[in-house]
């Protein structure tokens, strides 16, 4: 979850939603007026480097300053953005809290610098200077500035709540439409699946007799056994689609069963073959001290599921790193493989059924869409962070699922 600073932040410095940063330069623009200021600036604050940007500056002189970056308390930008205070200097020369060290884009030597807060958390920061009379700016033009910044500052929370919500709603409308894709998959794989399992069992069948009665080294039986290879992959299809079907449709999320968290993760890595298979490959695992016995909605072929598609990410070696840690809400359980990763740009869509990234034959595109069905059982979720060598999987799931054991 971002924090209304993260927030703030992404609004301001997205190349693709400027409404924000637009509202503040005009903020600035009508603040010059209303203290007669010819030359304003306005600095837009970088969270991750702890710096002012300079994102607009108006000046009747021609200068090429956008970018101009001040630290957090260095310089009289700096300082003034670590205090959050407005400043009104009237002559920089014989002001004993700033030298002139940085102020030389203005003509004359009195200047206003007003912070822009949004409850304790820094937006940015205005600078006004050069009053066209020529005359030092005064209490008055910085009990105007301060005025109507701090309305500036309302109405800033008000479209950036609209922006936020306006996210929110095209979120929830993507997600509703994922799950009525998912319904309508769902309930049409229950009806499919059963109409193709009955002869398909026949045709696999009479398959593997002819196979029988074929010689050795035949052409006819290399090429049935080329046929039982489609064949399976079909089985394997439907197999899978019957069981998101059944996470689909399914509305028990209170079978009763509990299940100790770390015998089932065991168990789910019990079924890999890691000493000859999957030799190359380490697994850590690093258990909450306590064991927890969960509610079982299907997590273990949650975890089977994740583990497999980090063993096809890491290929014939690499490192796999489980933990499970408990806090006062949530059961977290992570997997951290060593493997090639994923794009960001197919992030999105890896939940979604029928979508893969695997070479023909070695998935249908249904894990990742069942694990988010049984996860969402448990009113949890499932987060995809990209490492600098590799991929997590987190899971988040509500505590009041888990009981001591």
């Amino acid at each position: 979850m971002k924090t209304q600073e993260q927030e703030i932040k992404s609004f301001v410095f997205s190349e693709k939603n400027n409404v924000l940063r637009s509202f503040l330069s005009s903020t600035l623009k009508e603040i010059m007026a209303a203290v007669h200021a010819e030359c304003g600036s306005l600095f837009l604050f970088d969270q991750e480097h702890k710096e002012l940007v300079l994102d607009s500056f108006f000046n009747t002189n021609d200068l090429t300053i956008k970018g101009l970056r001040h630290r957090v308390g260095e310089g009289i930008t700096g300082k003034v953005a670590n205090t959050k205070s407005p400043v009104l200097v009237k002559d920089i020369n014989t002001d004993q809290r700033f030298n002139r060290n940085g102020f030389n884009h203005y003509r004359t030597n009195s200047f206003i610098s007003i912070p822009i807060s949004n409850q304790d958390n820094l937006i940015g920061l205005i600078n006004l200077a050069d009053k066209s009379t020529d005359s030092p700016f005064d209490e008055h033009d910085l009990k105007v500035a301060v005025t109507i910044s701090q309305y500036a500052c309302f109405a800033f929370d008000s479209i950036n709540s609209y922006e936020l919500l306006k996210e929110e709603k095209e979120a929830i409308k993507k997600e509703k439409s994922l799950l009525e894709k998912y319904a309508s998959v769902g309930k049409l794989a229950a009806n499919v699946v059963h109409e193709i399992n009955n002869p398909l069992d026949g045709v696999i069948r009479y398959t593997n007799m002819t196979i029988e009665k074929c010689t050795e080294n035949s052409i006819t039986k290399e090429y049935l056994l080329e046929v039982k290879k489609g064949l399976q992959r079909i089985l394997d299809t439907t197999n899978s689609l019957l069981k998101f079907s059944h996470q689909v449709n399914s509305n028990d999320s209170s079978s009763g069963k509990y299940a100790n968290l770390n015998a089932l993760i065991k168990d789910a890595l019990g079924i890999f073959d890691w000493k000859t298979t999957h030799e190359k490959i380490k697994v850590n695992t690093v258990f909450n001290h306590t064991p927890e016995q969960i509610l079982d909605l299907g997590l273990q072929h949650v975890v089977i599921n994740i583990v497999k598609n980090a063993i096809d990410a890491m290929g014939e070696s690499g490192t796999l790193d489980i933990t499970t840690k408990i806090s006062d809400t949530y059961l977290k359980l992570s997997f951290k493989d060593s493997g090639c990763g994923i794009p960001e740009e197919i992030k999105e869509r890896i939940f979604e059924p029928f979508y893969t990234t695997k070479v023909e034959g070695k998935g249908a595109g249904f894990g990742l869409a069942i694990c988010k069905e049984i996860i969402s059982k448990y009113n949890g979720r499932i987060e995809i962070e990209n490492l600098p060598q590799g991929t997590n999987f987190i899971i988040y799931i509500p505590k009041k699922y888990l009981r001591d054991a």
